[in-house]
């Protein structure tokens, strides 16, 4: 039945349905299907995640599908995209051998989200107290997932560039697309620096550089800042939050840690500081941007502000140090002049770097060139056409040898 349909389908292949409220990855996925669609696209979103009442209702079809299970073969042939995403190199390994053999023709794209391999190499160092690691076996798998796809989409140019010097990934097989952002947000509107009080700190649970700065500013930031602010509390919001999270409560001194907030923004918004303290992660940071786009400063660490900003352009030192932090936060809580500054600079922040008309012409004019040329292209991409050729025959066998265990069970 899809074999007649409009020849512009896109297939996202997604690891989770998307959640624009809970992750910054669902937020980043739904800036690319609304770009997509915007060019006249027709958008299918398949995932083998179970359906959640959280994740977004896109108006897109949706589809359920299964991991290691031939029936995919057959429906993915049927509907016959031009244009497959993977939002993760998992769902490359996974699905990637299927679709060259059922769609060879569809262009291929990776949307990493953030780099995978790099937040977790940061991660490692951190807990182990070691010089960081880029070369790691999940940096393998995920280099190999770039390689073997005809694009891979960046949201960090500090990312796009550690890939160039690092791992030797040439320009055109990458592309830079941050958060878009259409508008900035309008301050007369907005609350000001006399109506806004205490200290928001925003971002699921799942992911573990947010669950890492909950812990790091409770127990190192959140005594010394508590006696530098008396009577200013600190409100932690995330969505998936667990009694590992809540346990870090402490009514009697104003930190109180609150479960998802349906509207970020309309929550930042009665805030005077939105607070990042990022000790490790990768990729552009969606709980800054909300402070931006509602008006509210931020303070974060250097990690936190990498892709988001240059380190000169926050209206404050950035640090990690937790004497530092907490020094800044009270400054920029007390002085409004200092506020106003870093809001400023938050906005300039998005005029520069986010706005939607400064990167979706280039993004389309990227893709649809290389579905025009896509057998040069892939030509060119020798290292590709090995890993195609050779490693990722592994994950094909395995797959197989996964369903024919299965079936037999099943018997």
């Amino acid at each position: 039945m899809y074999r007649d349909a409009p020849t512009k389908r896109t297939l996202l292949l997604a690891k989770h349905w998307p959640e624009p409220a809970s992750t910054a990855a669902g937020r980043r996925t739904l800036d690319i299907l609304e770009l997509l669609a915007e060019a006249g696209y027709e958008i299918e979103i398949a995932s083998p995640a179970q359906p959640t009442p959280f994740q977004a209702k896109t108006g897109y079809g949706e589809h359920q599908i299964e991991v290691n299970d031939s029936g995919f073969d057959d429906w993915v042939r049927a509907l016959n995209p031009m244009l497959v995403i993977y939002d993760r190199f998992m769902m490359e390994e996974q699905f990637g051998w299927r679709m060259r053999e059922q769609c060879p023709h569809a262009v291929t794209v990776l949307d990493t989200s953030d780099f995978h391999s790099l937040r977790e190499a940061r991660h490692e160092a951190l807990k182990h107290g070691q010089p960081l690691n880029l070369f790691h076996p999940i940096a393998e798998r995920e280099i190999a997932a770039m390689a073997r796809c005809d694009l891979t989409l960046m949201i960090s140019r500090v990312e796009v560039e550690l890939l160039k010097q690092h791992f030797c990934l040439p320009d055109w097989l990458l592309h830079y697309l941050p958060f878009l952002v259409k508008q900035l947000p309008d301050l007369k509107t907005l609350p000001g620096f006399d109506e806004r009080q205490h200290l928001a700190m925003i971002g699921g649970f799942k992911h573990a550089p947010n669950r890492d700065a909950t812990i790091w500013f409770a127990e190192q930031v959140w005594p010394q800042l508590h006696r530098l602010l008396p009577g200013v509390e600190c409100h932690v919001y995330g969505a998936y939050s667990d009694h590992a999270m809540h346990r870090l409560s402490d009514p009697a001194t104003g930190f109180r840690v609150h479960g998802r907030t349906d509207d970020a923004l309309a929550t930042l918004a009665r805030y005077r500081l939105n607070l990042a303290p990022l000790r490790f992660g990768a990729g552009q940071k969606g709980k800054i941007l909300d402070g931006w786009l509602s008006g509210t400063p931020t303070v974060t660490t250097p990690i936190g502000a990498e892709s988001m900003a240059p380190a000169d352009a926050w209206g404050y030192v950035l640090s990690d140090n937790p004497d530092q932090f907490a020094a800044t936060t009270a400054q920029l809580y007390q002085n409004q002049t200092a506020w106003l500054g870093a809001r400023d600079a938050g906005q300039q922040a998005l005029a520069s770097e986010f706005f939607y008309e400064h990167h979706a012409a280039a993004f389309i004019a990227r893709l649809e060139s290389i579905a025009e040329n896509l057998q040069e292209h892939r030509n060119r991409n020798i290292w590709g056409r090995i890993l195609r050729r050779t490693e990722h025959r592994a994950e094909e066998f395995m797959s197989r040898w996964i369903e024919a265990k299965n079936k037999l069970a099943d018997m």
